[in-house]
């Protein structure tokens, strides 16, 4: 899922207003050699202020361009009340980064978590995030373009978590393991909304 801003939109492009949505939700999943191995929770970490810190860090990157000038919202609106905000700034573009799953790797759920796929001799754990960035004109409020945050043909990029063990339950993890998962987390959304705005063309 990768659509390129066409370069006429991409030279029309000078304020950019970047919204995160991902939510609060932190996934643990195991999938394993059958469905009936299979293992998941959910747990809300809104105290790691996930979409913020992937917000501000796409913002910084847009703002190292001469010609581009960004700002953060944050806001769970939908897309029609988020192109009103973006215009009352007026910003000709609206960046929404919003959770997605891709087919080719099921075992890695939209967002963002701790994931560990067994098959046989295989034992995969790492922290990861699974989002799109969808870049949309403010005035005609059409789509521009759209981009994984992962470069394509690629695999989803993965954290891998080599000093902790997947365990079933959030609250297993110690205050000193929980804290290493949110810095991984907190690395993954912020690398992988970069490579999201080079998908678009935005960055180089």
């Amino acid at each position: 899922m990768i659509r390129q801003v066409d370069q006429a939109n991409i030279e029309s492009v000078r304020k950019v207003v970047v919204v995160s949505q991902l939510g609060d939700t932190f996934i643990g999943s195991l999938t394993a050699t059958t469905v009936f191995g299979n293992s998941s929770y959910k747990v809300d970490v809104g105290d790691w202020q996930v979409d913020e810190k992937l917000a501000a860090s796409a913002v910084d990157a847009i703002n190292q361009s001469e010609k581009l000038n960004a700002s953060m919202l944050a806001s769970s609106a939908k897309l029609p009340e988020l192109l009103k905000a973006a215009a009352a700034r007026n910003a000709d573009t609206l960046l929404v980064v919003t959770p997605a799953g891709n087919s080719n790797q099921p075992e890695f759920w939209p967002g963002y978590g701790f994931s560990r796929r067994t098959l046989f001799m295989m034992d995969r754990s790492c922290i990861y995030s699974l989002f799109v960035t969808t870049a949309y004109n403010v005035k005609s409020g059409k789509e521009m373009g759209i981009a994984w945050s992962f470069p394509k043909w690629e695999s989803i990029p993965c954290d891998q978590a080599t000093d902790l063990v997947w365990k079933d339950s959030f609250e297993k993890y110690s205050v000193n393991e929980k804290e290493l998962i949110r810095k991984a987390v907190i690395t993954s959304v912020t690398k992988n909304a970069r490579t999201s705005l080079q998908g678009l063309g935005l960055l180089p």
